[in-house]
């Protein structure tokens, strides 16, 4: 560990801090719905916001604001991405037991809906990676349990009105809650607390943070450069060096939301890189699948299919790292063209895997 970094937990992307700057108001409509502080309340809700805007966290820290009488559960549309997924992990959460295998999708359900016996929150961050498949189904039933408040996250869909089927819908039916981005002056009151807390004192230039906050407001990429620039400095995090990592923060950052997926992803995105700095953008599925089978043959592992290939390009458009254009026609019907979402200052392409 660099020796300017005294602790390094405040420099990690999963740490919850015990405030949060900028979401004041964000928490008091959440507090307010809810009646946290006084007479608890269930209200359903949906909260949109673009990624690096403290979505999880904010509601992560919310959960632990409502009293014993109340049960709260958390499930991540990454992780848990199918109804069954989902499923037995809130039965887990619930009950502290895990399910043994071979069980139907009725049979969780039933066992589910007997271990909610007290008032139930349940946050489904990353909604839309449960909606590329039977994530509907999941939510029809959530919000039919007795006694239940579900509250969807999405970095992607401002309402959920549009992808869910109009009973789904109806019986959630859900107030809204939208997370701006945060404004420069605010991402750098959060990247000063941070770095209070995790760097020696003097050791952060004030033009160092500014150049960072004026370049991105998405906290998760602000924190990764930081802490990338605290370790990589010698005596002092100067303007020149967090320009200098500025590329390599990112890729951090690129890695850091891979990790959460397979090495497929992984490398399907570096062959993306790959192909556009080779090039340029604008790049076929075709012409990535192609390639992509080519890398998986050099590594000696089987390619996945062209349909699963689909598949994991709109989970990199769901992260924001690839933009997609797509167009009728053609020998399969839909095709898209892609390319890497812009960075300032990207430069050639690391490896992520």
């Amino acid at each position: 560990m660099s020796d300017l970094i005294d602790t390094r937990t405040p420099l990690e992307l999963s740490h919850l801090p015990a405030q949060f700057v900028g979401r004041e108001a964000e928490q008091d409509t959440l507090t307010d719905a809810f009646g946290v502080e006084g007479e608890s309340r269930l209200q359903n809700f949906h909260v949109y916001g673009p990624r690096g805007t403290g979505k999880t966290h904010l509601l992560q820290r919310f959960l632990t604001t409502f009293p014993p009488t109340f049960t709260t559960c958390y499930l991540s549309g990454i992780h848990q991405n199918t109804q069954y997924k989902s499923l037995e992990r809130l039965y887990h959460l619930l009950t502290g037991t895990t399910l043994g295998t071979g069980h139907h999708v009725a049979d969780i359900q039933r066992k589910v809906e007997e271990q909610v016996t007290l008032p139930t929150v349940i946050v489904v961050d990353e909604v839309d990676f449960l909606l590329l498949n039977d994530g509907d189904d999941l939510l029809y039933y959530l919000t039919r349990l007795e006694n239940t408040a579900v509250i969807t996250v999405s970095a992607n869909r401002r309402s959920l009105e549009e992808p869910l089927d109009e009973r789904t819908y109806s019986s959630f039916h859900p107030q809204h809650l939208t997370l701006n981005e945060y404004t420069a002056n605010a991402a750098r009151q959060i990247l000063a607390d941070r770095a209070r807390k995790a760097l020696q004192p003097q050791s952060l230039q004030r033009a160092a943070l500014t150049y960072i906050t004026a370049t991105t407001q998405n906290i998760s990429i602000g924190i990764t450069w930081l802490r990338e620039a605290a370790e990589t400095a010698d005596d002092r995090i100067t303007r020149d060096l967090v320009q200098n990592v500025e590329v390599t923060a990112y890729h951090e950052f690129v890695k850091s939301l891979l990790n959460e997926f397979t090495t497929h992803h992984r490398r399907l995105y570096n062959t993306i890189a790959r192909l556009e700095q080779e090039r340029g953008p604008l790049l076929t599925t075709g012409t990535v699948y192609s390639e992509y089978s080519k890398r998986c043959e050099t590594a000696g592992v089987a390619p996945l299919s062209e349909r699963r290939i689909s598949d994991f390009l709109t989970h990199l458009e769901l992260l924001d790292l690839i933009e997609a254009t797509y167009y009728r026609g053609g020998r399969k019907g839909k095709t898209r063209e892609i390319k890497l979402v812009d960075w300032n200052s990207r430069s050639d392409s690391e490896e992520t895997s």
